[in-house]
């Protein structure tokens, strides 16, 4: 008999929001293949790919740029102020519209305000990396960035967040788009961007403040504190928005702590993470370290949603889950992308995690429930080389379909059984259980 995976239906955390990627860069090319049915599916579909359910689409800030690739600048759908033409970003409009097809809600983020709005004139940040938006057309962003909100919400698609500011602590001064905001310019813009919604009475709500970090005091710690405390971003928001760059297991602990101290806390969002290396990102080296920090994310900090940076790149860098030559439109699925859907494809929105202890320190093990109770949803990460005997205990149900992610497998069914009992973990994987309940409504939060 393995070590047991001990499940505790008593013990319930966070609400499962869901699962996504952005469509930051490579939506305004690829946007425009005829693959990207294909793309969407992988990304989209929850049969034939991971079923993510969240599209972060970029509100570019257009040319001109200090940025040099292609692929790490934007176009603005405005033609002049106060005009715009969704058709000037067409490619990527059409993979929201994709990615809305299947069911995903859509997040709209900017990087930076459009280049006129800038005090470099540059939408890839200031040189000095000092702010990079004068107070004066901070008025005129918020506008911008809601009247482009209006005019997606009235193609019908289904709209859930603006996020007016990304990543404000960091001094952007090149490379890609890009705004460095002091931590009072960070709270002044939001009330802006949420009493231009207000007024409009557009039925979205304010994602804020997007900290590239969960370690970092001033942007991510106090910053949840004064956006509470004031009383238009605390009526205009729902959750709140931080990445998971740079941040180690004590640094999400530390932050969790900080975070335990306020008694209605809104839910959590990870809406921003990927790697940051060089190498080969293909295989399951990268899997088990995306599988391993969405195990963390969920389990130390109890994010309701887990969205990873790029859907899609181009190059050898750990950045995204699907990988395609431009020069040959041909693509792939890293291994990456399967492990992702280890957890996307089978936890649905609306689904409750509930404790799950591993007896085994290397295997990392979480749980959910099902929205209607028929179900919960097991995963297992092996990222040792050796295989791992696992049992369970305190389950709720026996059935169940077993799920892998390994060198052997992308994602697929290993096998069904009428009681899950003992099982093998393979050496480097992740694995999913799909146990169905005896009966449904079996357990009352």
């Amino acid at each position: 008999m393995g070590k047991r995976i001990q499940l505790d239906y008593d013990t319930a955390y966070q609400t499962i929001d869901g699962f996504g990627a952005s469509g930051a860069w490579w939506a305004q090319e690829v946007g425009g293949w005829k693959h990207l049915d294909a793309i969407m599916d992988l990304l989209y579909d929850d049969k034939q790919g991971i079923g993510l359910d969240i599209y972060r689409y970029n509100i570019g800030a257009g040319k001109p740029t200090i940025a040099t690739d292609p692929w790490r600048t934007t176009m603005t759908v405005e033609v002049s102020p106060g005009v715009y033409d969704l058709d000037r970003d067409r490619n990527a409009v059409q993979a929201m519209k994709e990615a809305a097809k299947r069911g995903a809600d859509i997040v709209l983020f900017a990087n930076s305000p459009p280049a006129r709005l800038t005090a470099s004139g540059y939408s890839s940040g200031e040189p000095s990396g000092k702010p990079n938006l004068p107070p004066e057309n901070e008025e005129a962003f918020a506008k911008y960035l809601v009247d482009i909100t209006e005019l997606i919400v009235r193609e019908g698609l289904p709209v859930k967040y603006l996020s007016p500011i990304n990543e404000p602590q960091w001094d952007w001064k090149g490379g890609q788009e890009g705004c460095h905001y002091e931590p009072e310019q960070v709270i002044r813009l939001s009330r802006k961007v949420a009493l231009e919604l207000e007024a409009r009475k557009l039925p979205v709500k304010l994602l804020v403040a997007e900290s590239g970090t969960w370690n970092d005091p001033e942007y991510t710690l106090a910053m949840y504190k004064r956006i509470m405390g004031d009383e238009v971003l605390s009526r205009a928001i729902d959750a709140y928005a931080v990445h998971s760059y740079w941040s180690s297991v004590k640094d999400k602990k530390i932050a969790a702590e900080y975070f335990s101290q306020f008694d209605d806390l809104l839910p959590l969002h990870q809406t921003e993470w990927c790697e940051m290396v060089d190498g080969n990102a293909a295989g399951m080296e990268a899997a088990l370290v995306l599988a391993r920090t969405i195990h963390e994310d969920m389990t130390i900090l109890s994010v309701s949603t887990w969205e990873q940076w790029l859907a899609v790149a181009k190059g050898d860098y750990r950045d995204a889950l699907v990988y395609v030559d431009p020069s040959t439109r041909q693509f792939g699925a890293a291994k990456r992308m399967w492990s992702f859907g280890n957890y996307s494809r089978f936890i649905q929105p609306g689904s409750t995690r509930i404790g799950a202890a591993s007896e085994d320190s290397d295997v990392l093990a979480s749980a959910y429930v099902s929205p209607d109770q028929d179900r919960t949803v097991i995963v297992a990460v092996n990222a040792g080389k050796q295989e791992k005997p696992v049992s369970f205990a305190g389950l709720h149900g026996k059935k169940a379909e077993i799920y892998e992610t390994s060198e052997a497998r992308d994602l697929g069914l290993v096998k069904e059984v009428s009681s899950l009992g003992n099982y093998v973990l393979p050496p480097e994987s992740v694995t999913t259980f799909v146990v169905q309940a005896r009966t449904a409504g079996f357990w009352q939060r």
